[in-house]
């Protein structure tokens, strides 16, 4: 089954980055992995449930790398710096998940898809919260600076510098486009 799971997800965001979120439909799937609409349907009610599966393959996924972060036993800021090293690979490998991310329509319609995000931002922040505080515990961080206003610096830096990759890579797919169209 998690072989069936990475190849879906796969697929989907295959699709996303090629047409948009949008375009990512039970129908649409089946089309590009080559089976059968019917056999979609035993994982998928509605169009929808495939972005929750993607999501939660994204949890499942950052979950994973914080673990492997964690049980490295570094420093507090070397732990840091290697998250978001770790972090901005993982993004530039799975592109599409960023366009899921900053995707505002789904935010504004689906409680169950802000649910699962907000799931991911919170899990982030306990775990930036215990590094930081690791790191003032130890004299390598500012204890002046409140570790909320820290994280959320942290956090929104991380975001722009998401969104911009993400900006960058429908730039980069819309001049594709354009130069196939144009050949």
């Amino acid at each position: 089954m998690e072989s069936k799971k990475a190849e879906m997800v796969e697929a989907a965001g295959r699709i996303i980055l090629e047409s948009g979120v949008n375009a990512l439909t039970i129908e649409e799937l089946a089309f590009r992995m080559e089976i059968p609409h019917s056999e979609l349907l035993i994982y998928f009610e509605k169009d929808k449930d495939i972005l929750k599966m993607m999501l939660f393959s994204l949890d499942n996924e950052i979950q994973q790398l914080i673990h492997d972060v964690v049980s490295s036993t570094q420093l507090p800021e070397e732990e840091l710096n290697s998250l978001f090293k770790n972090l901005y690979k993982f993004f530039d490998q799975k592109p599409y998940y960023l366009s899921i991310i900053f995707a505002a329509e789904l935010m504004e319609n689906d409680s169950d898809i802000q649910a699962i995000l907000l799931r991911i931002k919170t899990a982030a922040e306990i775990y930036l919260f215990e590094v930081i505080n690791q790191g003032k515990q130890e004299k390598l961080f500012n204890n002046a600076t409140r570790t909320k206003s820290i994280v959320n610096k942290i956090l929104v830096s991380f975001r722009v510098l998401m969104n911009e990759q993400q900006i960058s890579i429908k730039l980069v797919r819309d001049l594709e486009i354009q130069r196939g169209i144009n050949e």
